[in-house]
């Protein structure tokens, strides 16, 4: 999928968005935050959660020198990465629709990704992203390292088969 900004930001455009997941069964808020990935080669990725559910989403990897990039910068490859991840139906077949509300844990970044949306033409309050709570943050970190553990084992198997 390519991230031709004005091409993606009209196909997000136009995705219906509901207050519950295509479920039903829980709320269509999303968790994102950067997480490091300390494999080799090393480099950091957008992890995305449905605290609810426990769904989990990654996009990436960034380029390894985009943490050094000023915050504006940073925050319009989130904002990109965001967006591509619900085109994209999180990588599932069927669509997902925008999300209801996004969260994250860095209240800084989450107002440069407010303005970024914004300056793209988002708006219906996804301009405005939220700073989750602890039991969140807690979650967030919980499926993370599960995550990360399953990757883990993944890369140790195939080093050990090849």
């Amino acid at each position: 999928m390519s991230l031709d900004p004005s091409s993606l930001i009209s196909s997000f455009l136009v995705l219906p968005r509901n207050r519950l997941s295509p479920s039903g069964s829980v709320p269509n808020t999303w968790y994102f935050s950067i997480r490091h990935v300390p494999l080799d080669p090393p480099g950091s990725v957008l992890f995305l959660l449905n605290p609810a559910s426990g769904y989990v989403h990654i996009e990436g990897p960034l380029l390894p020198t985009s943490d050094k990039e000023s915050l504006a910068v940073r925050a319009n490859i989130l904002a990109l990465l965001l967006m591509k991840s619900f085109v994209g139906s999180l990588g599932g077949a069927a669509s997902v629709g925008r999300p209801w509300e996004w969260k994250t844990d860095d209240a800084e970044m989450a107002g440069a990704v407010g303005e970024c949306l914004k300056g793209m033409g988002v708006g219906d309050g996804l301009e405005t992203i939220g700073v989750v709570g602890e039991d969140e943050r807690t979650s967030g970190e919980e499926e993370w390292q599960k995550f990360l553990q399953s990757l883990v084992n993944v890369v140790d198997n195939a080093e050990s088969s090849a």
